[in-house]
């Protein structure tokens, strides 16, 4: 009997069919409950990115002109036809990028470090290894470029993140890999409103590639997208300036939409182009609950009362453009004069107004008559004024004192007062500094839940310290114990640890309060090696200093105290001789025993490798089952189609007999 389906939201309400309906959003069967994994079909996703495109029109357009914005494009087609009739000079002071660029630097320094914390005291000992594996991702994956470029997208456009990524490595587990996402390729569920996305049901990205690229990735699915002649993705689009460069070409090119969506708490993904479903699957990512999770990492620098996401442009552009017409009016009016003349003064008025515009002009005035320019200096002043105000609207934004220490002499401002003066600036900065704050936790503990679960094979980690030290871990490491049995060393997959921020002090502040206290103290009462470790030196120039004030070797002693040190080295060198012979015996026992130990920790070692390999082929004998199991799935629903196909067509057959023999009788 052929599978049946059932349709809850329908045209018709609630109906059964053989066939499976594209309407139906569950992603499960009806009566085959489990056999589907929660998948949703590619017209559900499609209408979900759609949706997206449609409700968030106005959000995705203002990141359009906040790019703009920042990148000295902030005057618009309309007005530049209309300074250009008016022959007025384009002027664009970008003073939107400098302060963004401030605020992010300004982020930039302050102290953000992964610490671990234990869960329970059995992993106080693991809960360094786990903050050394975070670090140890980072610094693989060029952290301190991908940290600035999420913060400055923020800061333009009000949505970043970081996607994650399994990448194939030396070890026999993957390594964790990561990449900032571009905010016009991201999209999610309009219906979100919290800034870490954590109520969003959908989101994914959406990228152009060249045909041939699709099919190196999906090459089972080449017949299907080489025959996309016309559909190539154009309706799933939010048109960005930068595609532009894909229109202008004459490459096929096909719009490829990765999408992630939550079901049944857990997170599946898809990618498909048009009407291709092309690969789908379970997320293999898992939070610290062993749950599949999302690879997007996102957060919002702010989210307004209709749930759209912007960054500081939005209360920039007012002031930016109040600069840039203001000056582009005052230089304008510094250009050019207004004659007042008597009537009949010059001969030809566009002449002379012509020549009076020259540095160079002759103008010729009729005798009797006077003509003279207008002192414009009082409409001058009015947009000089304002736009001095607008300047310092934006300038006054998250001040974090330049100006305010410019004002005396440095000397007069300790380190702690600079460090509170710096914080007050980031106060004013609000919920984009805790949203980051908050994102970059989140983004910590996903480091470590990838990590920690699939890192499950030997590895050492390279990590550096803060004093630029570089250290390496062992990770899953085979050692002995106290009794002398193997054992798994720093076994990163039982550890238990809370993932948090570190936030220090500025240290390079506090160094200068000490300093300044102690170089004023009197001559002999403080060391010189503390004023030097605290003076505001370069760190190879303290060790330098440091290792020219170590104290010399001691003078040669005089010819009897030679003598009797030479005595004393006899009598020393044959008490060592008979110590020798003694510690050469116990070496010999130390040997044996550590040969046998040997011996035994490699039978076991042994032992170990052929429980793997044992587990490894039970594994692999499941997935050939699992393959096999879906072969038949497949050929059991070609041969339900066929039947419904014979069937379909039998009754067709019978109800044009039953129409020819009704015909015959009537005839």
């Amino acid at each position: 009997m052929p599978t049946e389906f059932l349709s809850e939201t329908g045209t018709l309400g609630r109906w059964r069919t053989n066939a499976p309906d594209d309407f139906d959003w569950s992603g499960e069967r009806a009566f085959d409950a489990g056999e589907g994994e929660g998948f949703w079909p590619v017209t559900r996703l499609r209408q979900q990115y759609i949706d997206y495109l449609a409700a968030k029109v106005m959000e995705y357009e203002e990141q359009k002109s906040s790019r703009h914005y920042y990148h000295a494009a902030q005057w618009t087609p309309e007005d530049l036809k209309i300074l250009r009739s008016r022959r007025q000079p384009v002027i664009t002071f970008n003073q939107t990028a400098r302060k963004i660029d401030s605020i992010v630097g300004m982020v930039q320094r302050l102290r953000q470090d992964p610490k671990a914390f234990p869960r329970n005291p059995q992993n106080a000992a693991g809960a360094e290894i786990a903050t050394d594996v975070v670090r140890a991702v980072c610094d693989s994956n060029r952290w301190d470029f991908l940290d600035n470029y999420c913060a400055r997208q923020a800061a333009i456009e009000g949505i970043a993140g970081i996607e994650l990524k399994l990448i194939e490595g030396d070890h026999a587990d993957p390594d964790v890999g990561m990449d900032f996402i571009f905010g016009d390729d991201f999209f999610y569920d309009p219906r979100s409103y919290k800034p870490d996305f954590s109520d969003a049901r959908y989101m994914g990205i959406s990228k152009w590639l060249d045909l041939e690229e699709a099919i190196e990735l999906f090459p089972d699915k080449e017949e299907e997208l080489r025959t996309l002649m016309v559909e190539t993705g154009f309706d799933l689009t939010t048109h960005a300036d930068r595609e532009y460069k894909w229109i202008y070409v004459n490459e096929k090119r096909l719009r490829l939409v990765e999408h992630w969506y939550r079901h049944d708490n857990k997170w599946y993904w898809a990618f498909y182009c048009s009407m291709i479903l092309l690969a789908q699957g379970v997320s293999p990512f898992l939070d610290e609950r062993r749950r599949p999770m999302n690879r997007f990492i996102m957060w919002s620098a702010n989210v307004d009362h209709d749930g759209d996401r912007y960054g500081f442009v939005r209360n920039f552009k007012g002031p930016q453009d109040e600069i840039n017409q203001r000056r582009s009016k005052a230089l304008f009016i510094s250009n050019s004069r207004r004659l007042i003349a008597d009537k009949g003064a010059v001969d030809n008025v566009e002449t002379a107004r012509r020549e009076w515009s020259r540095p160079d002009g002759y103008v010729e005035k009729n005798p009797g008559r006077n003509i003279v320019p207008e002192d414009r200096s009082e409409d001058l002043a009015p947009h000089l004024q304002l736009m001095q105000d607008a300047r310092q609207e934006i300038q006054s934004f998250a001040n974090i004192g330049a100006g305010q220490l410019m004002t005396d002499m440095p000397r007069d401002f300790s380190g702690v007062a600079v460090n509170y003066i710096q914080r007050a600036g980031v106060a004013e900065l609000g919920s984009f500094f805790l949203n980051y704050k908050d994102w970059k936790e989140r983004l910590y503990k996903a480091i470590w839940n990838v990590a920690s679960r699939t890192w499950t094979q030997e590895r050492w980690i390279r990590v550096t310290n803060n004093q630029g030290l570089a250290q390496f871990i062992q990770l899953n490491g085979m050692g002995m114990n106290q009794w002398g049995q193997p054992m798994l060393m720093n076994a990163i997959g039982e550890i238990s640890v809370e993932m948090t921020m570190d936030e220090g002090p500025d240290e390079a502040n506090i160094m200068q309060d000490a300093w300044d206290v102690l170089k004023n103290q009197p001559a002999g009462t403080v060391p010189p090696a503390v004023l030097i470790e605290l003076s505001p030196l370069q760190d190879s120039l303290k060790k330098r200093v440091q290792q020219m004030m170590q104290p010399q070797g001691p003078p040669p002693p005089d010819p009897a105290t030679q003598a009797k040190i030479q005595t004393a080295q006899i009598g020393a060198q044959t008490a060592q001789a008979r110590l020798q012979g003694e510690i050469s015996k116990a070496n010999i026992q130390a040997r044996a025993d550590q040969t046998a130990a040997h011996a035994e920790l490699l039978n076991n070692i042994q032992d170990m490798q052929a429980m793997r390999e044992k587990r490894a082929a039970d594994r692999e004998k499941i997935v050939m089952q699992m393959h096999a199991d879906r072969q038949a799935h497949v050929y059991d629903m070609e041969m339900i189609r066929e039947q419904r196909r014979t069937s379909q067509m039998q009754h067709r057959q019978r109800r044009r007999d039953i129409r020819r023999g009704g015909q015959e009788m009537r005839a």
